[in-house]
């Protein structure tokens, strides 16, 4: 075979080895945050710039928000290192932030012999995983390339904490959803349950799948977040 056909062949595996997305480096995408109808602070997912994550290339998912609910400064920081070609989180950064108390975590998350470890805490011990985990960050972007259909429901054992698993995802309504540039796009709502938790998330039903509402329990409320920009 000559060599320029050799080097054809070899880019278009490149190409396929990576599975198509409906999200790319750069996307960008802001929100309003509401408890209730009231206001309360801002949030932005962004897909940063790809990384090497342990030999694998990675998506690397950063999520950032801040408020004052009721008076208390609040805010979460959530990154995600994400296999490209399986999509299985290889480790998981989160800084959670209340009034003057901080919460931080650090994963690392082992596909492959299905375990994970906290990191930074002494005498730190394994933990069981799935073959195929995600964390919280991931299982987001994950299902923005899901096949979804209106009424149906989906068992998903995925969360690298076994504990939580199945995460349950119901599509409970299909409408119509006005983006901030002022387009229309058909959009599904998905109701999802782990663990007596409940949260509600509204994707676009187009290419990008775009996440335009999410509804979060916190300790302080239910908090919705509006996008009000993408890029």
């Amino acid at each position: 075979m000559p060599v320029s056909c050799l080097l054809l062949h070899g880019a278009l595996l490149a190409r396929l080895a990576v599975a198509p997305y409906p999200f790319a480096v750069g996307e960008r995408l802001e929100y309003e945050a509401k408890l209730g109808i009231i206001p309360v602070g801002t949030a932005t997912i962004s897909v940063n710039p790809m990384a090497q994550e342990r030999g694998r290339r990675a998506f690397v998912f950063a999520a950032t928000g801040q408020g004052r609910p009721l008076g208390l400064r609040v805010g979460a920081e959530l990154t995600s290192w994400v296999a490209a070609q399986k999509f299985n989180s290889l480790r998981f950064h989160r800084r959670v932030f209340e009034g003057g108390s901080v919460d931080e975590s650090q994963f690392q998350i082992v596909p492959d012999s299905s375990r994970y470890r906290e990191l930074g805490i002494p005498q730190a011990q394994d933990w069981a995983a799935p073959s195929n985990p995600l964390d919280e960050l991931a299982f987001l972007y994950y299902l923005r390339t899901m096949p979804l259909k209106l009424g149906a429901s989906y068992s998903i054992p995925r969360y690298f904490k076994t504990g939580y698993n199945p995460v349950e995802v119901r599509v409970v309504d299909r409408g119509t959803w006005t983006l901030p540039d002022g387009r229309s796009a058909p959009a599904l709502s998905l109701e999802i349950v782990s663990r007596g938790m409940r949260m509600k998330v509204t994707l676009t039903d187009d290419a990008r799948r775009l996440p335009v509402e999410m509804e979060l329990p916190l300790p302080f409320g239910r908090v919705t977040l509006e996008l009000t920009r993408a890029a």
